[in-house]
């Protein structure tokens, strides 16, 4: 997808979000590809969710888009997992996209208070030649910024007692990077890489 058709695609995606029927003080699941293309189900361990991932998602598209995904919810629980993006459009150091992330969990936090966080690890990527097709996302990353990005955050969550969700810790190799097994081009995962995903966040549901 070109840059131009994604936002036109983000820009699309975020005014549906809004205006879709919802239940107020459900869950909300926040962030790029990673979590828009969760498998849909009703219920995540039980409970009605809503899927408001979006594609190429940003740190600075999400704060733009925060009251329409999240903040008109009043969502019981909102899970947010953003960066990677950044990270790859090279949208500033790592400290930088963090600082993003603070303010993004701060508005939040303030315009709908009843409303648990969980911050969701970055996952890392793999380009070893032994990945096929291997996405260009996983190309344009450092795994090393993803982790010191994760570092950040899980700091600031321990801190600020504010849920963190490790699931790059159960997707990684012994090398930092993204088990194969998991992912079909070495950025996007697989139904074995999204079925310990989905498990990782049901246990905080």
């Amino acid at each position: 997808m070109t840059e131009k058709a994604l936002k036109k695609y983000h820009k699309q995606r975020a005014y549906d979000i809004s205006h879709r029927t919802f239940e107020k003080g459900q869950i909300v699941l926040l962030g790029d590809c990673i979590i828009e293309h969760l498998p849909m189900e009703k219920y995540l361990n039980g409970k009605l969710y809503y899927n408001n991932g979006i594609e190429g998602d940003t740190t600075e598209l999400l704060e733009e888009t925060l009251y329409k995904r999240a903040i008109k919810y009043k969502p019981s629980k909102c899970f947010i997992s953003i960066g990677s993006n950044d990270i790859g459009n090279k949208n500033g150091s790592v400290k930088m996209i963090y600082e993003d992330i603070v303010r993004i969990i701060k508005t939040l936090s303030r315009r709908s208070k009843n409303t648990e966080i969980y911050i969701v690890s970055v996952i890392p990527v793999n380009n070893s030649s032994s990945t096929k097709c291997v996405s260009e996302k996983a190309q344009d990353r450092d795994n090393f910024d993803i982790k010191m990005l994760n570092y950040y955050l899980r700091n600031y969550a321990r801190k600020h007692r504010i849920g963190y969700v490790d699931i790059a810790k159960h997707l990684k190799n012994d090398y930092e990077q993204l088990n194969l097994e998991y992912t079909i081009d070495g950025f996007h995962l697989n139904e074995f890489g999204y079925d310990i995903y989905k498990k990782c966040i049901e246990q905080y549901i």
